[in-house]
């Protein structure tokens, strides 16, 4: 199959309905440093098998070289199909606990979240791993950056890996991926529709601050803020210095009693009524009826 006829990718916006995009593609070595790049997608890390998308993969083979840094620990992989693999964990820095400790936090998921992978045991070289990450390529060279990594101990589960790998090329990897021309199109409305929603919010967004700012009007968040002062406020002269005087006030019950809502009553609009001048904190033991 020449360049010439070769199919090409589809658009970002038909990828989910890809049936490799959203999964751990089981490959050999030998396939993913022969997966190809596409200029349109450069910088997001997917590559192409023909033209089906790929992002996440997953490997099996033995450890044939270490590097263990201070937050990196680098393992050359070889799946015995002609090619070697470089995994790349991510651990978190090392303290002052002992040897065994920090073995035990460098190899669990609990540290950083989201960048230290799940990985079930210490590794050396001469261990056969089952390594889940995402594919990409850093100095020229291919490389999977871990995100679960499990150790195969038997010959039943190395066999039970291949199979799978066998499985996918037959099934999906041995021939194009092929659309419908409805569902492109239908695909791109749909991502269409949805920009045009965005740039719409947008819009609506720009207009609306534009007019708070030209009317010298107050946002929703002012308008609420502005109501809660009015609605905790006293409404007459006499309860706010009531309020007032019980601010000044030292004990906690004090306070509290004068932070609560004051009614107003009738009596205060009679001239004849005084006003309450003083609040009595109620301390101690006893309750406000000095039983």
């Amino acid at each position: 199959m020449t360049d010439a006829t070769k199919p090409k990718p589809y658009p970002q916006y038909c990828f989910h309905l890809s049936p490799t995009i959203n999964r751990w593609c089981h490959f050999r070595i030998s396939d993913i440093v022969a997966l190809k790049s596409h200029p349109g997608f450069r910088g997001q890390d997917v590559y192409f098998y023909i033209n089906h998308p790929v992002k996440w993969v997953r490997i099996s083979g033995m450890v044939v070289a270490v590097d263990e840094r201070e937050t990196r620990h680098f393992y050359v992989i070889d799946d015995g199909s002609g090619a070697t693999l470089e995994c790349v964990v991510s651990v978190a820095p090392r303290t002052n606990a002992p040897a065994a400790t920090a073995t035990a936090t460098t190899n669990s998921s609990s540290g950083i979240a989201g960048s230290i992978p799940i990985v079930d045991a210490p590794i050396d070289v001469g261990h056969v791993l089952d390594i889940k990450g995402s594919v990409g390529i850093f100095r020229g060279s291919w490389q999977i950056r871990a995100e679960k990594i499990v150790h195969l101990r038997s010959t039943e589960q190395e066999v039970a890996f291949w199979e799978k790998v066998a499985q996918l090329k037959t099934d999906v990897l041995s021939k194009p991926w092929v659309l419908d021309e409805k569902e492109v199109r239908r695909c791109r409305k749909e991502e269409e529709e949805e920009e045009q929603g965005r740039h719409s919010g947008r819009r609506h967004r720009s207009a609306g601050e534009r007019r708070g700012s030209k009317r010298g009007g107050k946002t929703g968040l002012e308008k609420v803020k502005s109501g809660l002062e009015k609605a905790k406020a006293p409404h007459t002269e006499e309860a706010r210095a009531l309020y007032e005087d019980a601010e000044g006030k030292n004990g906690r019950e004090t306070k509290t009693l004068a932070r609560r809502p004051i009614r107003v009553t009738g009596l205060e609009k009679r001239k004849s009524a005084k006003p309450v001048t003083r609040v009595i904190p109620m301390t101690g033991k006893y309750d406000a009826l000095g039983l």
